[in-house]
């Protein structure tokens, strides 16, 4: 029989973000220090990442070997070139604002990680897997899921891909003797897909000589902040969340990439997630010494530049030279020339009037002291500390 439920929408109205342009080197800095977004090297470094000899990409890369990678790749067997690639993706703070945007972000982050490996049968290659978390039987959340779900559904078909398994956790609800506590209903999309070559996926480090930097926007929305790493800044949610606007050209640029990067014609590529565009770049830096960009957004067309920095809408950056923009034309997938990679230490982004320049080996120690900060609160001696030091003063000169 089927089951009834029923159950009350009720609107959720977050505070509106409040920022000033010239804050921006504080904000960032803020940014790079936060669990989502800072190094994950106090998980990598506690576990043996290449375990029974089939690990074909495993979490860490270049020549540091900082725990960047999109993608996951497990070989079939010890002799051939096929494997099997797998990500993940969710979107739990978007979710609060708008559930149905939550749904579709999820399954694009984790489908902006795979496209980096080649896939037999590029999108059609692809499986998805749902694991559903949600406080049931609470006013509003029956609603809100219902909503997901049928927005995961519906992103899923259009995309042409399978959802055949996953797994619900309904009783996200912590009772306490004078209060209690929902968790933030929220879907986690593990993606797989068989890779075609293990030796021919992308890492997230630019070359030197690797030819231009692109940007793609997945999401075809504006630019928004709702729900971002940089909203959790300011100690906000917002209220206006990106998703992503066309199926469509989603399909069509991934197939691209995939048939680009299948040509070896992709140096270098990254996905925007958490902590947003600028983290992104940042961290396509980071992985290698005296390695820094020159980033010009201006034609992204967004007058706002905390917005053109810091949005988390699903999209891409990759590396590639100028010859794959005709590719691109035939397809008619809009993509945008935004810098290129150059020697040395500095970050210097533009947009219109704004210009901003950082130094690489300093943002790099902010963004991975984070993992030395988790790891201490764990340590009774400080030899966490200790190791963040020794780290910072030895080893590849990571503050020049």
């Amino acid at each position: 029989p089927k089951t009834i439920m029923n159950d009350t929408t009720i609107p959720s109205n977050y505070s509106e973000l409040n920022y000033v342009t010239a804050e921006i080197p504080n904000y960032l800095n803020e940014l790079l220090q936060l669990e989502a977004v800072g190094s994950k090297d106090w998980l990598t470094n506690k576990v043996d990442r290449c375990v029974g000899g089939k690990v074909a990409k495993q979490q860490c890369v270049g020549p540091l070997q900082l725990p960047l990678n999109n993608v996951g790749v497990m070989a079939l067997d010890f002799k051939g070139k096929e494997g099997l690639a797998t990500s993940i993706g969710h979107s739990p703070v978007a979710a609060l604002i708008d559930a149905a945007a939550g749904s579709r972000t999820a399954i694009g982050e984790a489908l902006s990680n795979l496209v980096w490996a080649p896939l037999k049968e590029g999108m059609h290659s692809v499986s998805l897997s749902a694991n559903w978390m949600w406080a049931c039987k609470n006013s509003g959340e029956d609603a809100r899921l219902y909503e997901a779900v049928e927005s995961c559904a519906n992103f899923a078909i259009e995309l042409g891909i399978n959802i055949p398994t996953g797994k619900d956790s309904l009783s996200m609800k912590q009772k306490y003797p004078n209060d209690e506590v929902i968790a933030p209903g929220t879907v986690i999309i593990s993606a797989a897909g068989n890779c075609s070559n293990i030796t021919k996926v992308v890492e997230p480090v630019l070359q030197r000589n690797g030819g231009n930097i692109y940007y793609i926007n997945l999401s075809q929305d504006s630019f928004k902040l709702g729900g971002s790493s940089f909203a959790q800044v300011l100690n906000k949610i917002g209220n206006d969340v990106p998703t992503i606007q066309n199926s469509e050209f989603f399909k069509k640029a991934f197939n691209v990439l995939q048939d680009l990067i299948k040509d070896r014609k992709i140096k270098a590529g990254h996905d925007i997630g958490s902590g947003g565009l600028i983290t992104t770049l940042l961290e396509m830096c980071f992985a290698d010494d005296k390695l820094g960009a020159l980033i010009d957004l201006t034609s992204l067309g967004e007058q706002d530049t905390v917005k053109a920095l810091f949005n988390e809408n699903i999209g891409v950056v990759f590396q590639a030279n100028a010859e794959v923009e005709a590719t691109f034309t035939q397809h008619n997938i809009e993509i945008f020339k935004i810098g290129s990679a150059i020697d040395g230490d500095a970050f210097t982004v533009i947009n219109g009037d704004d210009s901003l320049t950082f130094s690489i080996s300093t943002l790099r120690y902010t963004w991975f002291k984070t993992s030395f900060l988790l790891d201490s609160k764990q340590s009774k001696n400080g030899m966490a500390q200790e190791r963040f030091d020794n780290y910072k003063i030895k080893n590849y000169n990571l503050l020049s």
